[in-house]
């Protein structure tokens, strides 16, 4: 067997291993409590004031005199000098060395390709924070998507860009839906609207789909995501979407199955990288919420 195809191989076995595990735990806590596996404290002095971990985060943010709400300082720009930032930048300094060392390997050019989620990897939803209060929603958020108001992430721009001169392909994989998808193309790349991060546009694949993978709506599942997610569709009275983990993974294992080799995938969430089809995963910070 050649060396690449024990590889491909040992990928293969360690994602059954992982996914098979990771469906064991999300069904124990889909069955047993909340998707979030913690300690149920018995004093109140186990548990962060949340008002003081909301102090904590606005420090780590640099951004330590912040004022929540639609009319607080939302719109203050994301501080490059905070140890967010450089945290963010640690990562992806880290991921610029590990492209380099591989970006001349004897895989064709144009197949060796990086994965990257959108919110909190490449573009940076602080804003949305404190505008929010912590407290998602839907409409509000979707606002902040189409007017493209989300910066990149410190050090991330630099790291993509490096990898498109290396001969990487770009490819986004976002859980945003696809009515977003042109919203978030302008804010990632430049298109003159809103913020434009400046990132290289997604590459086109060899089949002649686009870079940026949003998600699309039950109805329009292609067949790897039918089968991929074909607990979630099968349940009763209402087909569920695809998790994340689910997703995510199959999107990937589409894009290998094109012939790429996926060097590095990014994301803010666990759920963004669990499933395989990655050669190394990089996990950027984000304090602020938690997607199973």
């Amino acid at each position: 067997m050649h060396v690449r195809s024990i590889l491909r191989t040992r990928r293969m076995a360690s994602l059954v291993a992982v996914v098979g595990f990771t469906l064991a735990l999300a069904g124990v806590a889909v069955a047993a409590g909340p998707a979030i596996q913690t300690i149920t404290p018995h004093k109140a002095d186990q548990v962060t004031n949340i008002d003081v971990l909301r102090q904590q985060l606005k420090n780590y943010y640099g951004d330590p005199l912040a004022v929540t709400g639609s009319t607080g300082t939302w719109a203050s720009a994301l501080n490059p000098e905070s140890n967010y930032a450089d945290e963010a930048r640690s990562v992806a300094a880290d991921a610029e060395h590990w492209l380099a060392a591989r970006a001349h390997s004897q895989r064709p050019s144009g197949l060796k390709a990086i994965v990257l989620d959108v919110d909190d990897t490449t573009l940076a939803t602080w804003n949305y924070e404190i505008f929010s209060n912590w407290d998602y929603n839907p409409t509000s958020n979707g606002t902040f998507v189409t007017e493209q108001r989300f910066p990149a992430v410190p050090g991330m721009v630099d790291l993509v860009t490096q990898a498109r001169d290396e001969g990487y392909a770009i490819i986004f994989i976002t859980g945003r839906p696809t009515g977003q998808e042109a919203a978030t193309l302008g804010n990632l790349t430049t298109d003159g609207t809103g913020v434009d991060a400046g990132y290289p546009a997604p590459t086109t694949l060899n089949n002649g789909e686009d870079g940026l993978f949003t998600k699309p709506a039950i109805a329009d599942y292609p067949q790897y995501l039918k089968d991929a997610c074909a607990a979630e569709l099968a349940t009763l009275p209402t087909p569920k979407s695809c998790t994340t983990i689910h997703y995510k993974s199959a999107t990937r294992a589409h894009i290998e199955s094109l012939g790429y080799e996926i060097v590095a995938n990014f994301g803010d969430q666990y759920s963004d990288l669990i499933g395989g089809y990655a050669d190394r995963t990089f996990k950027l910070p984000n304090p602020n919420y938690f997607l199973p």
